[in-house]
């Protein structure tokens, strides 16, 4: 359901946005770097997607529309504070290395600081990347106090 929604959006006014239980859901068309697309959610009053990617329910719909776009999108979870496996979301919640959102082999440049999250259109799973890579962004905003 939330996925019809998500594609109505597009088709409907060129805006892939959502409502996806207790999030506003906005899959960017543009392609960014990650810092760009945490300025871009921020200018419309959202961030980079955290919360959304961690609940069941929503970031299966956000992968599959992601299938359908065949892209790969930010989101909010980086290493920029503490490199190496110790990766962080946007809200200050811990990303484990073993985490099940982690595509297979993910993450895999342990030496590596300023490393980026994807959604990895190949997996429809997580992949740690260059954050100067452009890549679309997946904005989120809580409907919930």
């Amino acid at each position: 359901m939330v996925f019809i929604a998500i594609l109505v959006a597009v088709i409907a006014c060129g805006i892939p946005a959502s409502y996806a239980d207790n999030y506003e859901i906005l899959m960017s068309g543009k392609a960014m770097t990650y810092s760009d697309a945490e300025t871009y959610c921020e200018s419309i009053g959202m961030t980079v997607a955290a919360k959304a990617i961690r609940d069941s329910t929503t970031v299966k719909a956000i992968v599959d529309f992601a299938a359908v776009t065949g892209k790969s999108y930010w989101v909010g979870a980086d290493n920029k504070e503490l490199g190496g496996y110790n990766f962080l979301w946007n809200d200050g919640v811990s990303l484990p290395s073993d985490s099940d959102l982690w595509a297979p082999g993910e993450p895999s440049n342990p030496a590596g600081k300023n490393l980026c999250v994807q959604l990895w259109n190949k997996y429809g799973l997580l992949d740690d990347t260059g954050c100067q890579k452009t890549k679309n962004p997946i904005c989120e905003k809580s409907l919930t106090k």
